[in-house]
């Protein structure tokens, strides 16, 4: 009986690891497809760590979601990207809703006010996902509690196209422990507010990022008032321990 549990457990893994590697091989048989997971698997986190701030292309992310659990069924119905050259805002954003194919709790609509109807004819995360990551090609990426939103994002790069973001990542919330000293759980209200950033739009997704970027602008002067480089400011997040790839 052990055997053919071994036997068993051999097979499995042997087709889980054929699965995988057929379907890396379906994907990359699309051009568009293929050039996207190769621009992911060429990233040098190294590299844009190495910039200085002033040269760098953040892009602040936000996204709305049916839920909590990216990998529990929760799916993202509204996704906004704003972009920074240095501390400035560019002016050039990405802002859509997203079908989830599924329902959108009750509980989830109060908190954002969208709805199943509002999204019904929206593209899904896999139409729009070529868009958003070609915008945020190479640059840094920025959150308030950031590791959320990257989890769903990099769920769906790992379902189209066995691969990840390996960009470096900074998390407004993080950053804001080490300008204040304290420690906690703050939200993007309660930031905001030490910042002097007005809330706008609230719990929509291109309202969060617009005051996560005017939030990182803030710290980042008050962090970093002489200059230098994204790993210097990524270090202050080291100090917490959570400078990890989500």
């Amino acid at each position: 009986m052990l055997a053919n549990e071994h036997l068993s457990d051999m097979v499995m893994r042997l087709s889980t690891r054929y699965k995988r590697r057929f379907h890396k091989e379906v994907c990359l048989v699309d051009p568009t497809l293929r050039e996207i997971h190769d621009r992911l698997e060429s990233v040098d986190p190294t590299a844009l760590l190495r910039q200085t701030l002033e040269r760098s292309r953040f892009v602040v992310m936000d996204t709305e979601t049916t839920g909590l659990k990216a990998y529990a069924g929760d799916e993202v119905v509204s996704i906004a990207l704003l972009e920074l050259n240095g501390l400035e805002l560019s002016g050039k954003e990405y802002v859509t809703y997203v079908n989830p194919g599924r329902h959108i709790p009750v509980e989830s609509t109060r908190i954002h006010g969208i709805a199943d109807a509002d999204v019904a004819d929206s593209p899904t995360l896999t139409d729009v996902l070529p868009e958003v990551l070609d915008f945020i090609d190479e640059a840094i990426v920025v959150g308030h509690h950031v590791s959320f939103d990257l989890r769903f994002l990099n769920k769906a790069c790992q379902r189209q196209l066995l691969s990840r973001l390996y960009h470096p990542y900074l998390d407004t919330m993080l950053l804001f422990l080490s300008c204040s000293g304290r420690v906690g759980h703050y939200t993007l209200d309660e930031v905001a507010d030490e910042c002097c950033v007005a809330m706008e739009n609230r719990h929509s997704a291109r309202g969060d990022a617009l005051a996560t970027a005017l939030v990182f602008r803030r710290l980042v002067r008050q962090l970093m008032a002489d200059g230098g480089t994204v790993l210097e400011l990524a270090g202050h997040q080291y100090e917490f321990g959570h400078f990890q790839a989500p």
